[in-house]
């Protein structure tokens, strides 16, 4: 087995035993064979877990077509950006399962599945003259052309009868980057209430029950470092896009509420490069990751503390 592809499997095998601890177009799915030979079920099977857990493997963030706008900061620009779009025209899905970790029999005991989406349509921008004096307005579209990834891992477990089926153990982030760009996010600190953490890879692999859980109502603080210091960072809910505070030295500030419901809900964290929003002839450069996370009632601020 290639080294890479050993030390994913170690790491999940171990994600695996903490799991059980703690209780447009598509392309059929693939198979890759690092270990154990799957039966024809097993693919159905964990094509059906994938399919019938959606709020694990999709988002509503991203390829939604909110409307961003902000106050323009200083500096040099061609153009000032008034409201900027998404329209995805055309998604191509694929799925790639790779079945491992084989039990006495051979038969895998784990799969690995990744999430493809070949996103493309156009990022659409109405902007102004950076002239005070001129109110003429100019619509600009350039071509989106991103590549949406996230990964699913399922167990094999055996049930009180004997009878053995496929369980969705856990999930990574998501990961939207646009084909040939240079934009990147480097890591993102999430800050709350009880939760300090800093993500440096989108798609690294968490149980289920390790889903980012929020106090409802509790500011949650974001700190994004990026590329370049001319970045614009964006913050996406369900129902809100803001800009983050660019503090001028690569890293990227937001706060947002936790939520008033309990359940599972995404949000996305989206570095457009400077050029994008601010040059009418640069290309559409994006990279974006996306995770979920779950309102928690039994963490709830005490007396609004």
């Amino acid at each position: 087995m290639h080294p890479i592809k050993k030390q994913l499997w170690l790491s999940i095998l171990t994600l695996a035993a903490l799991a059980l601890a703690g209780c447009g177009k598509s392309t059929d799915v693939t198979q890759a064979n690092p270990g154990g030979t799957p039966a024809s079920s097993d693919a159905a099977q964990v094509a059906a877990v994938v399919d019938n857990n959606p709020e694990y493997a999709d988002e509503d963030v991203f390829s939604t077509e909110q409307v961003g706008s902000f106050e323009v900061g200083g500096g040099f620009a061609a153009v000032r950006p008034l409201r900027f779009f998404r329209q995805i025209t055309n998604v191509e899905r694929s799925r790639e399962v790779e079945f491992g970790s084989p039990d006495a029999d051979g038969k895998p005991t784990m799969a690995l599945v990744t999430l493809n989406r070949h996103l493309t349509g156009t990022f659409h921008l109405l902007a102004g003259s950076t002239d005070p004096n001129d109110t003429t307005r100019t619509r600009i579209a350039k071509p989106l052309d991103d590549q949406w990834t996230r990964r699913i891992l399922l167990q094999r477990v055996k049930l009180p009868n004997d009878s053995l089926r496929w369980r969705l153990v856990g999930t990574s982030g998501a990961q939207v980057k646009t084909q040939g760009g240079s934009t990147n996010l480097i890591s993102l600190r999430i800050q709350a209430a009880g939760v300090d953490t800093t993500i440096t890879d989108p798609l690294a692999m968490h149980r289920l029950r390790r889903v980012l859980l929020l106090p409802p109502g509790t500011p949650v603080r974001l700190t994004a470092t990026t590329g370049s210091a001319t970045d614009a960072v964006l913050f996406y809910g369900r129902d809100m896009r803001r800009r983050f505070v660019n503090n001028g030295d690569g890293t990227h500030s937001f706060e947002f509420p936790a939520g008033r419901f309990v359940g599972l809900a995404n949000f996305g964290v989206d570095v457009l490069s400077n050029g994008t929003l601010f040059d009418d002839t640069a290309p559409y450069d994006s990279n974006a990751w996306i995770f979920l996370f779950a309102v928690d009632p039994m963490r709830a601020p005490v007396d609004g503390r």
